[in-house]
């Protein structure tokens, strides 16, 4: 029974957080067409779910049939923060991303803070299962905050400089 679990995790884990991927990307592209804002965000997504990977690979914390859909979960919520970040710095015209930070990092900040308390309630379970599940959901939530709240407007202040210095 373990083996066919563990198998059927393999085959639809990687089928069901391709799907989500998919779906997310799908969803920005909806938002912001293709241009380089898509590209940033997608790619502000990405390093925040590798950066979960990185920690659950340096922890030694096991993917299994109980925690994997961690990872999906975080494709959803995780992208949020980068788009509300984007969306604002957009508004405002794309010159400056601290009003942009002002006006959205409290609030996706508090949006991240009550997913990761509604999370860390099962990190009290004394089911192993559950317990990593929590566990990576939030670090997930975590790193996908600290992607978007802090790395994707470095990116952007650091391509802004770049292109002002290219116009100058």
């Amino acid at each position: 029974l373990s083996a066919d679990i563990l198998a059927s995790v393999r085959r639809d884990g990687v089928f069901a957080s391709s799907a989500a991927f998919v779906g997310v990307f799908l969803v920005v592209l909806g938002l912001f067409r293709f241009t380089r804002t898509t590209l940033l965000v997608m790619g502000t997504l990405v390093v925040g779910v590798a950066w979960l990977g990185a920690f659950a690979i340096m922890t030694g914390v096991k993917v299994n049939f109980a925690n994997f859909i961690a990872f999906p979960i975080t494709f959803g919520i995780g992208v949020d923060y980068a788009v509300n970040v984007m969306s604002r710095f957009q508004s405002d015209g794309s010159r400056d991303v601290r009003p942009a930070i002002r006006a959205t990092g409290g609030a996706v900040a508090l949006c991240s803070v009550t997913t990761v308390v509604g999370y860390s309630s099962l990190l009290l379970a004394e089911n192993q299962a559950l317990f990593l599940f929590g566990l990576l959901a939030v670090l997930g939530e975590i790193v996908c905050l600290v992607a978007g709240v802090l790395l994707l407007p470095a990116v952007l202040t650091l391509t802004s400089k770049a292109r002002t210095a290219q116009a100058g």
